[in-house]
């Protein structure tokens, strides 16, 4: 039975043609006919950038990946799947969970861990290039906002654009400025608001105000004058409406008599779930919350063996973040090793480059154009012979032409090709993504998913499994403060004696891992 796969297809811009589409689909289907696969849909987003994840019909296969009518979405191209990596990283593994994989027309790729090191090289250098464009058109802003014009968006009540200026309406103005008073003085939000709907005012769309559309309009620092933008502050692009005192003073209301949200846990996420194993006994280590007697929220990875008995094991808990920082960390310094840079570059290039196939349009494209190069070298050798007449002549020029038309074909071909992946520019790539600062838990998720295979942690050292070679890890020994997390959890136990055991490699690979007194190899 063929596997069951949808495509997925986008264009960037309104710049680009329905062709842009038709080129997606024509390779796809080419690409499923080529192994086997039946298409059983189609999602298409047009004008929609990859950048961003608001795209509906993505969003909607996203959705319609939980209804297992399909086992793979296929893309032209990964950078047609998403241009940042933590969202490619996000909607990847939700399709994982529905047992959906993304496959690249395009791309040779495959599903080991070389094919998962690929997969990063090329997600990492669509967003360089991606993020490269945006400081581009960030410069363009920023030159629009200094000479004082509207670079776009939405439109402001109180407002109008006039030659790319902000222009204040002389009608709706002394509305906001109403609006500003009332609440200074005391008026409640839904008081102003029925107020300004009982006299038939609307917003710039046209609606009735809201108290959410009230909220908006007392936040928005332009009415004072003021636009912040990429961090910079401009004062010469907006006229003030109100001025500084008033707007702060209805801001200081507005957060006074905001309703408390209930306190939300920080759910940051767990980079290492679904890598982490416990070397005790197997199994993997799931995230943990908990709070302590002081009302303290703290974060760990727990063995799910313990966690269901703790007769089971007595592996110890371990703080998320020590964890964490520690395999990144590590990680970074394994991945800058110059000769773990050059094993990788040599791989992923190689890995590549050996999948890249001519689309058969240009295989036909060069067998034409050798043979019209074959009869103009006959025609050329019988010229030289001294055989020349008007249609030997007629003929050289015609092949000629026929030749100059091939060339111009095929140089078009060969740019819709996927390339060959530089040495030299991968090794690069991976040098400067090694390096990167990563701010956040996002980030490094995107770096552990490219990078590490799997992490078995023990009371007393970590085993890293690195993509780069998964089956042959990296011990490295932990401190006594990188241990325990939660005492109190240990404290409450019953005694226990449980001798840490090894495993085979090939047994981290589920629920309740292999038993067996085979240790890990030492490195």
């Amino acid at each position: 039975m063929n596997k069951r796969a949808v495509i997925y297809a986008r264009f960037s811009s309104h710049t680009q043609t329905e062709q842009s589409i038709e080129g997606q689909l024509r390779e796809c289907y080419d690409y499923a006919k080529r192994h086997d696969l039946l298409i059983v849909g189609e999602y298409i987003d047009r004008a929609l950038t990859g950048t961003t994840d608001k795209r509906p019909n993505f969003l909607q296969m996203i959705e319609d990946s939980k209804k297992k009518t399909f086992d793979y979405v296929l893309v032209y191209q990964l950078d047609r799947f998403a241009r940042n990596r933590y969202d490619s990283a996000n909607y990847k593994a939700k399709l994982k969970k529905n047992g959906v994989r993304v496959l690249s027309a395009k791309e040779n790729i495959t599903e080991d861990a070389s094919g998962i090191l690929i997969e990063g090289v090329l997600e990492s250098m669509a967003e360089y290039y991606s993020a490269e464009l945006s400081q581009k058109v960030k410069r363009g802003i920023k030159e629009s906002l200094s000479k004082g014009y509207f670079i776009g968006g939405y439109k402001l009540f109180g407002y109008d654009i006039i030659d790319k200026k902000w222009t204040v309406n002389p009608i709706e103005a002394p509305i906001v400025k109403d609006m500003f008073e009332r609440y200074k003085n005391g008026e409640k939000a839904k008081s102003i608001v029925n107020r300004l709907n009982d006299m038939g005012v609307h917003n710039k769309s046209g609606a009735k105000f809201t108290v959410n559309s009230f909220a908006k309009i007392i936040r928005n620092s332009k009415y004072m004058g003021v636009v912040v933008s990429n961090g910079q502050t401009y004062t010469n692009i907006v006229p003030a409406i109100v001025d500084e005192q008033t707007f702060t003073a209805c801001n200081r209301i507005m957060d006074n008599q905001r309703h408390k949200q209930k306190a939300v846990q920080d759910h940051s996420p767990y980079v290492l779930s679904g890598k982490l194993f416990c070397g005790n006994c197997g199994t993997l280590m799931t995230a943990e919350d908990g709070t302590s007697h002081t009302g303290k929220v703290y974060h760990y990875y727990k063995c799910f063996n313990r966690k269901r008995n703790k007769e089971q094991c007595n592996k110890s808990n371990i703080k998320k973040d020590k964890l964490e920082d520690l395999v990144f960390g590590k990680t970074v310094e394994y991945v800058l090793q110059p000769n773990i840079i050059d094993k990788l570059a040599v791989a992923v290039t190689e890995k590549f480059n050996e999948g890249l196939q001519k689309s058969d349009t240009l295989t036909l494209l060069e067998k034409e154009q050798k043979q019209v190069q074959k009869a103009i070298d006959g025609f050329l050798s019988a010229i030289a012979m001294g055989v020349v007449t008007k249609s030997t002549t007629d003929k050289l020029l015609d092949l000629e032409q026929q030749n100059d038309e091939l060339e111009s074909k095929i140089a078009v071909e060969k740019s819709r090709q996927i390339q060959p992946l530089d040495y030299e520019q991968v090794k690069a790539f991976l040098a400067y993504f090694a390096r990167k600062q990563y701010k956040n838990d996002e980030e490094k998720n995107e770096f552990f998913n490219s990078f590490i295979h799997r992490v078995v942690l023990f009371d007393d050292c970590v085993y890293i499994f690195y993509n780069t070679s998964p089956q042959t890890p990296t011990k490295y020994k932990l401190d006594k403060d990188d241990l325990t997390e939660l005492q109190e959890h240990r404290a409450n136990r019953k005694s226990t004696h449980f001798q840490p055991l090894g495993f085979k490699l090939g047994s981290f690979g589920g629920a309740g891992g292999i038993r067996t007194h085979e240790p890990l190899p030492a490195t």
